[in-house]
């Protein structure tokens, strides 16, 4: 789940994408994998809306999106100033992700270190693929990292640092 710049220390769980009926109702990208987010009563502090606290009232499932009404949302023209806007959530709120994974936003800092303990910058980015994620790292340039376990063999996030065994040709 990616960071959100503009709101300090605020993650994204999801995007409006438009208005959905004339009751307040809009429908959402969701952005989040823990599928209990966006149960009722859970609250969403609006992008760009100066610490307003959205609470969901209703979510049903639709092609391609969810469907959604926020208490205190009721027409259309409510709904349409809440379009292309994030839902952030602060990272309490997300919980502890699955078992042997971890939240993207718990990485980014992250220093990569090689088994000769060469420091070889920050992690930047993650990035899906399909097949894994991957880590972009920027130091003196730029690498891309496959999140695998032959690749990552460990990660300490209270000493703020990933260890690696790169793959022949990996840094090059």
């Amino acid at each position: 789940m990616p960071r959100h710049s503009g709101e300090a220390d605020l993650v994204v769980a999801g995007r409006v994408l438009k208005p959905y009926g004339v009751l307040g109702w809009v429908k959402v990208e969701v952005l989040s994998s823990n599928p209990r987010r966006f149960a009722a009563g859970n609250s969403f502090t609006l992008e760009g809306g100066e610490g307003r606290r959205l609470v969901l009232q209703e979510a049903r499932q639709a092609t391609g999106a969810l469907l959604v009404k926020f208490r205190d949302v009721e027409t259309r023209e409510d709904a349409k100033g809440l379009a292309g806007k994030h839902l952030l959530i602060t990272p309490q709120q997300m919980g502890e992700p699955p078992e042997g994974s971890y939240w993207e936003h718990d990485l980014l800092g992250l220093r990569v270190f090689t088994p000769e303990g060469r420091c070889l910058g920050e992690v930047v980015e993650v990035m899906e693929t399909g097949a894994n994620d991957v880590l972009v790292v920027r130091g003196e340039r730029e690498y891309l990292i496959p999140m695998t376990g032959e690749v990552v063999v460990g990660i300490y996030l209270e000493e703020g640092k990933i260890a690696i065994n790169p793959l022949p040709g990996l840094l090059d």
